[in-house]
């Protein structure tokens, strides 16, 4: 299974790095450049900001802790760094990171059930949120572009993801954990599943609580969609500093289509390729220059390694045992 799952993700991104190569030339490497050259040291700046979706994402997500134990926000806005940065650079199908913020958070003396609980609540609110924020996003679109084959093709696509959702949502509410495990230890006739069924037993009983708490569900909510809304400030600036004008519709209209496709394309490392593939699409349906929505596609992996790289090291820190039990 480890041999297949390997091969996948080498195949993967060999095939997002020739669909990257074959986007760059096609805009013209040239004038890609060229673009750069008026953004320079500028691109800083996006890697500064990329600070407040993080911060907003991670107040989000304390809202799901009751009140009497509830971390402190910086331990939890930490814990949300690691895990983008995780998600991003690693070949985790945009997963692995928000089980190493549940372990992170379980280590500041709670229990591992709680912080798996908010994490998987957190992460389906956000698969709720973006696919809010994609609808938005293509609401836009379709008064800027109007009605398309493409638009028409990204709907039927979101209309996909909510019913796979709902399905994932109804799943937690039944005990999707619990059961699993069962299922396993049933099949592998392995003693090691018992205490993994009881554990997977408490997750799912955490998860229940959680959904319980209706007000800050819709408190975390606000909160989630406001961080994939913030992201988008990241397209506005690009532009701003290249001196191109773009509207805030336009800069969520480019974040939610393209973040979409991302988040479609999961087995293929950091959707290489397919983001950028997507800002392509999108853009050139905004009436944008190609060689400014690739010089942005470039731009957005330059912000990955900046915030990335750091958050790693953090992360390594941590599990030396640097980060202490009090955070």
């Amino acid at each position: 299974m480890t041999g297949k799952i390997r091969a996948t993700t080498i195949a993967g991104t060999l095939l997002g790095l020739a669909l990257l190569a074959w986007l760059l030339a096609r805009a013209g490497v040239g004038e890609i450049v060229a673009v750069f050259s008026l953004v320079g040291w500028n691109l800083l700046w996006l890697a500064a900001y990329r600070t407040l979706p993080i911060l907003v994402d991670a107040r989000g997500w304390r809202q799901l802790f009751s009140r009497r134990t509830r971390p402190r926000f910086r331990d939890l806005a930490l814990a949300r760094w690691v895990a983008e940065s995780v998600n991003t650079l690693f070949p985790v199908g945009q997963v692995g990171g928000h089980i190493i913020r549940a372990r992170l958070v379980s280590r500041i003396d709670r229990s591992a059930g709680e912080a798996g609980g908010t994490v998987m609540v957190d992460f389906t609110i956000g698969l709720l949120t973006q696919a809010l924020f994609t609808l938005l996003g293509l609401a836009l679109l379709l008064g800027e572009a109007g009605l398309s084959r493409e638009t028409s093709g990204i709907f039927i696509g979101l209309v996909v993801a909510l019913v796979v959702l709902c399905c994932f949502f109804l799943s937690q509410k039944a005990g999707l954990f619990g059961f699993v495990a069962r299922k396993m230890g049933r099949l592998l006739k392995e003693e090691r599943f018992t205490s993994l069924a009881s554990s997977a037993r408490d997750l799912d009983a955490r998860i229940n609580e959680i959904y319980g708490r209706r007000s800050q569900l819709l408190v975390c909510l606000l909160w989630r969609l406001l961080g994939w809304i913030s992201k988008s400030g990241e397209n506005w600036l690009f532009f701003y500093f290249s001196g191109a004008r773009l509207t805030l519709a336009q800069a969520i209209v480019l974040e939610s289509i393209a973040t979409a496709f991302r988040s479609a394309a999961f087995v293929v490392p950091g959707g290489l390729g397919v983001q950028d593939g997507g800002l392509l699409l999108v853009g050139s349906l905004l009436g944008l220059a190609p060689q400014e929505l690739m010089a942005l596609a470039l731009a957005k992996r330059f912000r990955e390694l900046a915030v990335g790289l750091p958050g790693l090291a953090w992360w390594a820190r941590a599990e030396a045992g640097g980060h202490g039990r009090d955070g």
